[in-house]
């Protein structure tokens, strides 16, 4: 008797073969402009709230469109260390990180992942994607500096972008931090914009 062909299998040549459904590689995209990602800080600042950093189309206006941990328009800096934090709402694997900091912008920060919530605690369930304070990490990270900023008289960048890759280790996380502990320009630390890009987790085969 004959075997009937099924949707699991087709006839080559008088033989059967079962079809296989292969699943495509996915394709890094930028996550962080999501509706289902939501931003916080662990101060509200002067400016706009920490929402600003993922808005879909990035704003230009230079009060409304960064965040800034500064108590007033002098940029005077809220003391200590301050962060942003993300939560994507589902596991993610970062494959690139872009920071468009406005003139008041850090180099000495960490980039910290999770899968829990992360707290202001040193806990053991941070994992340090990027290290600024590492000298031996700086190749990992890229400065791009562009426009004027109109809240001084000298020549100041309107926007310093740092973009960051080399994420080796293709690690799950929910929650990504940027833990800042002090800002270059003495300024309370701004940013305009935090671009995540990579792969959600539940779509890659372990194939």
């Amino acid at each position: 008797l004959s075997q009937p062909t099924t949707a699991a299998n087709q006839s080559v040549s008088g033989g059967l073969r079962r079809r296989v459904h292969s699943r495509k590689k996915p394709i890094s995209q930028l996550l962080s402009r999501s509706n289902s990602v939501t931003a916080s800080a662990d101060v509200r600042g002067n400016l706009g709230p920490a929402s600003v950093v993922i808005q879909k189309e990035p704003g230009t206006d230079w009060i409304k469109d960064r965040w800034q941990a500064a108590s007033n328009m002098h940029g005077t800096a809220i003391k200590g260390a301050h962060w942003v934090k993300l939560d994507f709402g589902r596991e993610i694997i970062v494959d690139k990180v872009i920071l468009d900091w406005e003139a008041a912008y850090a180099d000495q920060y960490k980039l910290e992942g999770s899968l829990f919530d992360l707290s202001d605690d040193d806990g053991n369930d941070k994992w340090i994607l990027f290290d600024g304070t590492d000298p031996s990490q700086e190749h990992r990270r890229t400065t791009e500096k562009s426009g004027q900023s109109p809240g001084v008289k000298k020549e100041t960048p309107l926007h310093v972008v740092h973009t960051i890759d080399g994420f080796t280790e293709k690690k799950a996380i929910r929650y990504l931090r940027v833990f800042v502990y002090k800002s270059v320009m003495g300024w309370g630390v701004s940013l305009w914009q935090f671009d995540v890009y990579g792969t959600y987790a539940d779509e890659i085969s372990d194939d």
